[in-house]
């Protein structure tokens, strides 16, 4: 039973979650308003090997002159284990399946019908802006900063595109953000059970436990780091194997990672619509900011945004060539460089130390104890 002084606060995260589902809910019924029906949302195209499977759980579906991920989370969402046989109409079956969590969670084990597997991705989708939202308003909180930091989610093009096109991205990010938040209050178990989750909803947020986990071990928290490593690579670890032994390479890069793919895709970006060119920039300024921004942060904030930078360095140009592919990647960048821009500011106007995680106790000495529990939010 919570406590009377820790309600409020419960109070106030929940409401920053249901800001962020609704902000996504609105974005949602706003793409499907243009697009003429929610089942737009998948973006299927009339030419996708896809539609016949499709078309058989829903019926008639709106079609897209080109088609994006939504289709595969659905066709995996009804099929998670390929029972039926549906990987084979795959480009890259491997890669597909390996982003397992967010469908099969929308069409519970593939157990559910078509339809509520579809409201299933709708409203994970939204369920992942939520508590990105919710989690980086309480770590604003814990770090006393300013909580508009929270616009580095809900002003994100990045999310937008991953909650109107029903990718896996907008929940991983909110379950990376969840586990962060929970590492930070020693909430040690579950911040690991929710960085396995957001490494099996989209392998790159493995970035996240493991650079945490990183960061432990340099500061000395060793017996800490290396169950936090494990816990959080074991999930995907497992599931990749499972598809390496039915379907395939289930580790491929599938062409995303080049080390000149950056250099490649500028000379190709004036050929681009102007959205995509936007986009592109947006991402590019994400990266800029977190190789800046985390300098005056603080070590955690380094480890968690320059190994993204990194993979931003190595991405190829089939990621930075399309600006929805670069903005969805490289979205959570923009939240650890919001973060790190308000720790900054605030050590501009004061002397104090930042607020740091808060430490494992070592011993029962009145010396030795955690530092104070804080709020929740």
């Amino acid at each position: 039973m919570p406590s009377a002084r820790r309600m409020p606060a419960v109070k106030v995260w929940t409401a920053w979650l249901f800001a962020g589902m609704v902000a996504s809910l609105w974005l949602q019924w706003a793409q499907a308003s243009a697009v003429g029906g929610w089942s737009g949302l998948m973006a299927t195209s009339a030419e996708s090997r896809l539609r016949p499977v499709i078309e058989q759980e829903l019926g008639t579906v709106t079609l897209l002159p080109s088609g994006h991920d939504g289709q595969f989370s659905f066709v995996i969402a009804i099929d998670p284990f390929n029972r039926q046989g549906t990987a084979a109409l795959f480009d890259d079956a491997p890669y597909r399946y390996r982003r397992i969590l967010y469908p099969l969670l929308a069409g519970g084990a593939g157990l559910l019908p078509g339809k509520v597997t579809l409201v299933g991705l709708i409203l994970l989708a939204a369920l992942g802006m939520g508590l990105a939202t919710a989690s980086t308003a309480a770590l604003a909180g814990r770090l006393d900063i300013s909580r508009w930091v929270v616009a580095a989610v809900l002003a994100n093009p990045g999310v937008w595109l991953g909650v109107q096109l029903l990718t896996s991205d907008p929940l991983a990010l909110g379950l990376a953000l969840t586990a962060l938040l929970l590492w930070w209050d020693r909430r040690l178990a579950w911040a690991t059970l929710l960085f396995g989750l957001a490494a099996l909803s989209k392998d790159q947020y493995l970035l996240v436990g493991l650079s945490v986990a990183g960061w432990s071990w340099f500061c000395g928290q060793r017996r800490e780091a290396l169950p936090l490593a494990v816990g959080t690579a074991a999930p995907l670890a497992l599931w990749l194997a499972w598809i390496s032994s039915t379907m395939g390479n289930g580790a491929t890069v599938r062409g995303n990672l080049a080390l000149l793919g950056l250099l490649d895709a500028s000379h190709l970006w004036r050929n681009t619509v102007l959205s995509d060119q936007i986009l592109t920039g947006f991402a590019l300024a994400g990266v800029l900011l977190a190789i800046v921004l985390p300098w005056k942060a603080g070590s955690l904030f380094r480890w968690l945004a320059w190994p993204w930078v990194l993979l931003s360095l190595v991405s190829s140009s089939w990621v930075w060539t399309v600006g929805n592919n670069a903005a969805r990647v490289f979205a959570s960048l923009w939240v650890f460089s919001a973060l790190s821009f308000g720790i900054w500011s605030r050590s501009r106007h004061t002397s104090e130390t930042p607020p740091q995680p808060r430490q494992r106790a070592t011993s029962p000495s009145p010396h030795h104890r955690r530092t104070s529990d804080g709020p929740w939010v």
